[in-house]
């Protein structure tokens, strides 16, 4: 009992009350469970607002970023010529405001 105690303790310090709920339910998602609702939350959410998300999406875990990447891109892919053409522009822009290079090059990744 006390481990778990320990462990959800862990998970709420890396949560920032100013996160939006789609970032606090990416880093908060343990199980597959919660993995599939983080990736269905990825879809559902309107492209203008998860580009406002990006940076935050680029710090998440490898493998929760992973899952990211691939629902982004599989949205991307949908988007006509023109608008992959602008959402690449604007991941671009993105990645010029993030400061570790890690985490921009991410982002700069997403799109291509």
């Amino acid at each position: 009992m006390a481990h778990g105690l320990l462990r959800k303790r862990a998970v709420e310090e890396r949560i920032d009350p100013h996160d939006s709920t789609l970032i606090r339910r990416g880093r908060s998602a343990l199980s597959v469970s919660e993995m599939v609702a983080f990736v269905d939350m990825l879809e559902a959410r309107p492209l203008l607002k998860l580009l406002e998300e990006l940076p935050d999406l680029a710090r998440l875990s490898e493998a929760k970023f992973a899952l990211a990447t691939k629902t982004l891109r599989r949205r991307f892919r949908g988007e006509s010529v023109v608008d992959q053409m602008q959402l690449r522009i604007v991941a671009n822009d993105v990645a010029q405001t993030i400061q570790d290079v890690d985490t921009a090059a991410r982002v700069r990744a997403l799109f291509i």
